[in-house]
């Protein structure tokens, strides 16, 4: 049938492929008629039965999540499949600009075994800022104006050389990773929101080496939508965007002052420079500086996810965004299991105010823990408005 053409239950890459179409198949009012090339023999070319198989969604059970290497590429709504670089580079496109430069598929990746590497021979000839010793560009992805994305991607540092990794689409700048900017021989990982312009129906992504020795790993890009539900993009937490709701994360307020939930953005102050994921976050807003004695701990509000399975002595990445719209409002702890991991504070390097600062932590589950719950805890100061959004969960296998 249609439906089962649709959600192949044995393939959880089809089946987010799947997820991810749906969430914009009348995306900006204009269906969409990217149908999954495995669907048309079953479902042909109508929308309306696209529609209705949709309306359903998946019912397939969920387990523990592992990284899993595919080299067929999936639907483009659905994340780049083969940008983990399991089996390779192509269909990616290699350009080595610079002599003494090797480029390859080889180290080990952030998720997966492997991972897209450039390494000197020798000395750098390049030596200017605007001289590029390395590229890897994407195919064509067939994309909808007015609906925002989301790319994803890992960078690793030699932490030796200068430089920066830039990220373009569609030839435009689009972010820098520098390599002083983090802490070297360690994975970083980066979510950057981008929303096509009118009349733009395609997207090339194209990462370019100026400097440093690196490898780059888990890219995905797919609307902010394609992560409601149980089968994101990337990674096992259900609706981390809440593009569609909190689904099952829930939200706890011990100061009552507190006001906090899911929230759009309107009378919220953000760089323009930095747009936010989509149309939701998690929000808590205080009017006054919060009263102690109605703090939990010094606890204002608390968003949880979901229970979800993990794997004994397996290592995850749980990556996610905050917001603080001043410098001295107070921080945002992070908890799995109730065991208190990171705090974030807008003080903090490359965190900030006004725009959604990518955070990541590594985790691994002790013996005999098969479970894990997120808890992120706002713990407030002064008045003021910390949001949350595009909290991920995902299985790591490169050093951190």
């Amino acid at each position: 049938s249609c439906y089962r053409a649709l959600f192949p239950c044995p393939t959880p890459s089809a089946v987010s492929a799947a997820s991810a179409f749906c969430a914009t198949i009348t995306a900006g009012g204009v269906t969409a008629t990217n149908f999954p090339t495995r669907a048309t023999a079953a479902c042909g070319t109508s929308p309306g039965r696209y529609v209705s198989a949709c309306q359903c969604g998946p019912t397939c059970s969920t387990s523990v999540a592992t990284p899993t290497s595919s080299c067929a590429p999936t639907p483009s709504n659905g994340g780049l499949v083969y940008g983990d670089f399991e089996c390779g580079t192509a269909p990616w496109i290699v350009q080595v600009v610079q002599q003494n430069v090797v480029a390859n598929a080889s180290g080990i990746g952030l998720t997966g075994a492997k991972s897209f590497v450039t390494k000197f021979t020798g000395p750098d000839s390049c030596s200017t800022t605007s001289c590029t010793d390395a590229r890897i560009i994407s195919p064509s992805l067939p994309v909808t104006p007015g609906v925002s994305y989301k790319l994803t991607f890992g960078t690793w540092m030699d932490g030796t050389t200068g430089g920066f990794v830039g990220v373009m689409i569609n030839g435009q700048g689009l972010v820098t990773i520098d390599a002083l900017d983090f802490t070297p021989t360690l994975w970083h990982f980066s979510q950057v929101a981008w929303m096509p312009p009118a009349g733009v129906t395609s997207a090339v992504i194209t990462f370019e080496w100026i400097g440093p020795e690196a490898r780059l790993d888990t890219i995905t890009f797919a609307p902010v939508t394609a992560y409601c539900g149980s089968h994101p993009p990337l990674g096992f937490l259900p609706d981390g965007d809440f593009e569609c709701g909190a689904g099952g994360w829930t939200t706890q307020k011990p100061d009552p002052g507190a006001q906090a939930g899911i929230s759009g953005f309107a009378g919220v102050t953000i760089n323009p420079s930095n747009p936010p994921f989509g149309s939701f976050a998690w929000k808590a807003y205080l009017a006054t500086d919060p009263n102690p004695a109605n703090q939990e701990l010094g606890v204002s509000a608390r968003l949880v996810s979901p229970v979800v399975p993990v794997t004994p002595g397996k290592t995850y990445m749980l990556a996610y965004t905050t917001y603080f719209d001043r410098t001295n409002f107070g921080f945002v702890g992070v908890m799995i299991n109730n065991v208190p991991l990171q705090t974030t504070d807008p003080g903090d390097r490359g965190v900030g105010t006004l725009y959604f600062a990518p955070r990541q932590l590594f985790w691994t589950a002790p013996a005999g823990n098969t479970t894990a719950q997120v808890k992120l805890e706002v713990v407030a100061d002064k008045a003021g408005t910390v949001m949350i959004d595009s909290v991920i969960l995902v299985e790591a296998t490169g050093e951190n």
